[in-house]
């Protein structure tokens, strides 16, 4: 019956040159309004990418149905993948997010795809625009095919000529772009989600700091190079566990709320033998394997594009890393991750960050569940097994990245059942109750195992630490209970980044030792980003550091927290990263040593990165 009807050719071409218009509006008003956050000259560079869209398929097809139909359905279905994703992680989609698909793949049957009613008003809208499109009749009179293939390669030269204008910094000035990527769901919103995801493309490649060479390596690095240090032989080498504990963070840093009870009382409770702080993470709500790349090899995400992965994106070989440093003094390396191996590339990420065993998914068969992953406490009984099959005085390196805690804390399982209850919430803080009541249990499975090795014979150090917060709609009772309503403000964008750590070991170390390293005058607490933490972790642990650890030990004071979204001066000041900003000078030759370590294969030197080898 449809077929049976077409739009004549004027209404037809009409509906062309209005719908890219309302494809554009309605794919922005699905995560923001466009009235109150975008001006209009970015408005009308975003919609110069709409018409160029579907002119190139115009061009191709010929035909306007083509044209409408596909080209509505493409930006629907673009617009509902960034919806999912701002809901799943709090962040936009973003060009290297195409490299993780696997790994959403695998996680993706654990979440709810549900719409709010203003979405399933506007995907209505949608598919309206894609049968109203798809009954017209216009037609380009391109017969002859060199007609037809010129307008195809100029719909192509002109897509490339706008990439590329989309880039430049004379466009930015002209159109008043937000520079700022710290805030990633304002940069998308204000900019537009075409402009916004087209000018990111530029980061796919990583350029070289300025001022770089090797000979400016070695000049940052020669104060820290000490000739043939050695160590007694036989001197102490602790066992080192290290748990990356899934999405675990206190909330409280966020506002104040009261609970029932308290969802972390052995931690708060643990003193002796212990250093603990605030830890500043470079991601909230996902991306996982960030966090993780930051502690395993120093570097910070502060010099790599804002939301990239560098287990997908970047390493392709071995590289130095605290794996590889601690096997060179003659540790065994375990790394342990209860879930799938190829999320975020970690099987072979692992291999090349030099971990002799590697356990996942597979290895936990008949491991315990909580929801639908394996719990916390199944992981330290795999350490635990580790401990007790190992040689006696064979020192053991264990990183376990757990899944306990993993989103979504939508659903209602039979074998979960939260247990801390948020007071005042009149009933909306659901969601935050489940996540809550799962950091209890994570709190309760870390006490039983510093239980155990509190009454182990061998010397143990464990460093546990958060990867970073959940999403924002898990936490946002908090902020409807203090009053705040825009959490895109300096200081609600610092703190949903804030994880807690905690160094313990069954011998005595010299905590005040450690803490002079990370306490400052403007915190009653130590502060610092993940970057530094496995440098404060051998510094607890007593053992020789690589240059490039000496280096950061040396600068952690000046500037104790640096991440993907902001540093911190020794005064207390916070600053916003910004890919093309001047940066203070240490931290400049810190971004040139991140960026011998991790692209500059050819000519770099892996005694930089790692401790000398136990005589």
């Amino acid at each position: 019956m449809l077929k049976k009807f077409r739009i004549p050719k004027i209404p037809s071409i009409l509906l062309w040159l209005v719908t890219p218009a309302l494809s554009f509006f309605l794919l922005e008003t699905l995560t923001h309004s466009v009235a109150e956050d975008m001006e209009l000259p970015l408005i009308l560079l975003n919609l110069v990418f709409y018409y160029l869209l579907y002119g190139l398929i115009l061009a191709v097809s010929k035909r306007s149905w083509v044209s409408l139909g596909l080209g509505s359905l493409l930006v629907m279905i673009i617009g509902l993948i960034d919806y999912y994703v701002i809901q799943f992680r709090s962040v936009p989609l973003y060009p290297w997010d195409i490299l993780s698909v696997k790994t959403a793949m695998s996680v993706s049957d654990n979440y709810s795809y549900s719409l709010d009613k203003e979405a399933v008003m506007i995907v209505a809208c949608f598919v309206l625009l894609i049968l109203i499109g798809s009954l017209t009749s216009w037609k380009l009179p391109l017969r002859n095919r060199q007609y037809h293939l010129l307008s195809v390669l100029s719909a192509v030269l002109l897509f490339t000529l706008y990439g590329t204008a989309v880039q430049m910094p004379e466009v930015h000035e002209a159109v008043g772009f937000y520079e700022y990527h710290f805030t990633p769901n304002a940069f998308y919103q204000m900019n537009g989600f075409a402009v916004s995801f087209i000018s990111n493309t530029q980061y796919l490649d990583v350029s070289k700091p300025a001022d770089y060479s090797v000979a400016k390596v070695e000049e940052i690095l020669e104060p820290y190079i000490e000739a043939d240090e050695q160590r007694e032989e036989g001197a102490s080498r602790p066992n080192i566990i290290v748990i990356m504990n899934e999405a675990f963070s206190d909330p409280a840093v966020l506002g104040e709320f009261e609970t029932n009870v308290d969802y972390m009382p052995f931690i708060r409770g643990l003193s002796e033998n212990t250093v603990k702080g605030r830890l500043m993470v470079s991601v909230k709500g996902g991306n996982t394997a960030n966090s993780e790349y930051e502690f395993l090899t120093g570097n910070s995400m502060a010099f790599l594009p804002s939301g990239s992965v560098p287990y997908q994106q970047y390493i392709r070989g071995e590289m130095p890393t605290v794996a590889s440093q601690l096997k060179n003094l003659g540790y065994e390396t375990f790394a342990m991750h209860p879930y799938r191996a190829n999320g975020w590339n970690r099987k072979k990420v692992y291999e090349y960050f030099g971990f002799d065993t590697s356990y996942f998914k597979e290895s936990f068969t008949d491991a315990p569940i909580l929801r639908e992953y394996t719990t916390d406490l199944a992981t330290y009984q795999k350490i635990v097994d580790i401990y007790t099959s190992k040689t006696p005085g064979q020192p053991m390196f264990v990183f376990d990245v757990t899944m306990q805690n993993h989103s979504s804390y939508s659903k209602e399982y039979e074998n979960f059942k939260p247990d801390v209850e948020v007071t005042g919430s009149d009933g909306n803080a659901k969601l935050l109750e489940r996540y809550l009541s799962l950091i209890k249990v994570s709190d309760e499975a870390f006490g039983q195992l510093v239980g155990y090795f509190s009454q182990a014979e061998e010397p143990t150090i464990i460093l546990m630490f958060g990867d970073h917060q959940p999403a924002d709609w898990v936490v946002s009772p908090i902020y409807r209970m203090n009053g705040i309503g825009d959490t895109n403000s300096w200081s609600e964008s610092m703190e949903r980044y804030e994880v807690p750590f905690v160094i313990w070991a069954n011998y005595d170390i010299d905590e005040d030792a450690v803490c002079r390293e990370i306490s400052h005058d403007f915190s009653e607490e130590n502060i610092l980003s993940v970057n530094y933490l496995s440098t404060v972790l051998f510094e607890a642990a007593g053992l020789p550091m690589s240059p490039f650890q000496k280096y950061m030990k040396a600068i952690i004071k000046d500037y104790p927290v640096l991440t993907a979204n902001m540093f911190l001066d020794d005064e207390g000041s916070y600053f916003g990263v910004n890919m093309s900003q001047s940066l203070p000078e240490q931290l400049k030759d810190y971004a040139i040593l991140n960026y011998n370590h991790l692209f500059d294969v050819k000519h770099r030197n892996d005694a930089w990165y790692t401790s000398p080898e136990m005589p």
